[in-house]
């Protein structure tokens, strides 16, 4: 899916974000996460063993929620498909993400876990980026 010029704009502004996966049961869980919008993919980071990203890797699917922190009538839904992990890639990405919201690399006091890098292609995306 192709994101429109104004909804590009909008998701590579620094802003937290909600990603919702669905539990065995059907109930949806709902963690913040930090994320990134480049080469036309979003990109978040997990770490193996965390309920969201096991269930995203159970059923791939995945709907984030944008919101602007300044103005919340300014929001967009991604819905989105698991395209790949890349342990490998983990730890780099995370570095990048803590940089581009704390200008400081990722403090792995916080969670010492071996990271995850997870590529989602957005499906479809609604919202209001207009206010």
């Amino acid at each position: 899916m192709e994101l429109s010029a104004k909804m590009q704009q909008f998701v590579a502004e620094v802003m937290p974000a909600v990603v919702g996966t669905r539990r065995a049961d059907g109930t949806v869980q709902l963690n913040p996460i930090w994320y990134e919008y480049r080469a036309g993919h979003f990109w978040l980071n997990s770490w193996r063993g965390s309920d969201w990203m096991r269930h995203l890797e159970r059923d791939s699917d995945v709907t984030l929620l944008l919101l602007d922190p300044q103005n919340i009538g300014r929001w967009a839904q991604v819905q989105g498909k698991l395209v790949e992990t890349s342990a490998e890639q983990g730890a780099k990405h995370i570095d990048a993400l803590s940089i581009r919201y704390t200008g400081q690399p990722y403090d792995y006091r916080y969670n010492p876990r071996p990271r995850v890098r997870l590529q989602i292609e957005a499906i479809r995306i609604t919202g209001s980026i207009d206010r």
